[in-house]
């Protein structure tokens, strides 16, 4: 296709503009679209994206849709290794999360579960007419110290 503006070269820049529902294209040549003032723009705006600095600073272009937030990423939030790191010092004495029950408490509330675990199984295997699995489940309540219904 030969340039709108000269005839002579090939196009190779395509513009097209649509203002009120009317669509208006132009297919220039490289010297037509730099002496029209369009292949400046575009080629700042093309070069901005590929500059030096593009590996240092890889969210720049996304810096204006979020505000600076892949900017402030890098370096406000924690990175993993720090984070191990705290985790690594960390004084296990100290620590406020690992509050444990005591030991008997602990041991009675794991018997108290089993417990209504096994008087659960029970009353399902009596409705479901499952007397050998019921009578089985009564002799391991009452081993436990529970009460068999």
């Amino acid at each position: 296709m030969k340039c709108d503006r000269c005839g002579k070269n090939e196009a190779t820049f395509h513009y097209k503009t649509n203002i009120n529902g009317r669509v208006t294209e132009a297919h220039l040549c490289p010297d037509c679209a730099r002496a029209m003032g369009y292949a400046g723009s575009v080629e700042r705006r093309m070069s901005s994206w590929f500059d030096d600095d593009w590996f240092d600073r890889p969210f720049r272009m996304l810096e204006p849709f979020f505000g600076g937030f892949g900017s402030r990423m890098l370096t406000e939030f924690p990175q993993p290794v720090d984070v191990l790191e705290q985790a690594q010092s960390a004084d296990p004495e100290s620590s406020a999360a690992e509050e444990l029950l005591p030991k008997d408490e602990a041991m009675s509330l794991a018997l108290e579960r089993k417990r209504n675990a096994l008087e659960t199984q029970l009353h399902n295997a009596v409705a479901e007419e499952r007397y050998e699995d019921a009578a089985r489940l009564r002799d391991e309540l009452k081993a436990l110290g529970g009460k068999a219904s």
